[in-house]
């Protein structure tokens, strides 16, 4: 076969999986009742919503652990699905989950340096904003935070984190995108190598069907190694069966690993 028409097919079978995937979102495949229902504030700084699961046994005489998920590509992903995906484990394992709304979550379209350097100060804005807001209605175990971005979610995720390195005890980029030349751009700090780190990403890549297609894939080594070089020594990278699926478990499981002893 020659390789024009090997590459034409390649192209088509992509352009099927985005169109399906556009139409339905990425799926959440486990269940996502709980007693209570997620529901949204307010930000303040930038009057923008963003969701919160608290659990249905939360009492404030006591610290509670909190996730700040960050969204993958509207259309493909929203703040609504992340914080369904993740509320079913909030309830069971006793923690509070933030799911703000994103401007920089454009992982398909391509989007200029400066367009998107002003779409992550907005984003940390309006995070950080809504952390502090979640704070002052809840008892938050401020030793205890992990932020996770899934997919496009991952540009503002490395963006807040190295940038506000004490705020977070734990980082997840779940099959995210990196802008390597914004990553290094960064600060570095000694606050942001205490920050437990782990980047995963699918064996198969994005479409299953042709994994010789991985970008998220190079991406996440290139920041694993990046960061590696700037002596982050705790951070881990894996690849994980399946497509681009959300798996908030293997998220939760890294980071119940360094909960710390409760207040």
């Amino acid at each position: 076969m020659k390789s024009g028409t090997l590459k034409m097919r390649l192209m088509f079978v992509s352009i099927l999986t985005f169109l399906s995937v556009s139409l339905t979102g990425c799926p959440i495949w486990h269940s996502t009742d709980t007693p209570v229902d997620e529901f949204t504030l307010t930000e303040p700084a930038g009057k923008s919503k963003f969701y919160l699961y608290i659990p249905s046994d939360y009492e404030p005489t006591r610290k509670w652990p909190l996730v700040v998920t960050l969204h993958g590509t509207p259309g493909y992903d929203n703040a609504g699905r992340q914080v369904k995906e993740w509320k079913i484990f909030a309830e069971e394992h006793g923690f509070i989950v933030l799911a703000p709304k994103l401007t920089s979550a454009q992982g398909i379209l391509p989007v200029s340096h400066s367009a998107r350097m002003k779409q992550l100060a907005t984003d940390e804005k309006r995070v950080l904003s809504a952390m502090s807001e979640t704070s002052k209605r809840y008892s938050i175990d401020e030793r205890n935070v992990m932020i996770s971005g899934y997919s496009a979610g991952g540009f503002s995720m490395y963006y807040i984190t190295m940038r506000n390195p004490e705020k977070f005890n734990t980082m997840v980029a779940r099959l995210c995108n990196c802008n390597m030349e914004i990553l290094k751009s960064l600060p570095v700090s000694s606050a942001s190598r205490k920050i437990h780190m782990l980047i995963f990403f699918s064996k198969t890549g994005i479409n299953p069907i042709y994994s010789g297609h991985n970008p998220i894939g190079r991406q996440s080594w290139d920041a694993f190694e990046y960061l590696r070089r700037q002596d982050h020594r705790s951070i881990k990278i894996k690849a994980v069966k399946g497509g681009h699926q959300r798996h908030p478990e293997v998220a939760y499981a890294f980071w119940r690993k360094y909960w710390p002893a409760q207040q």
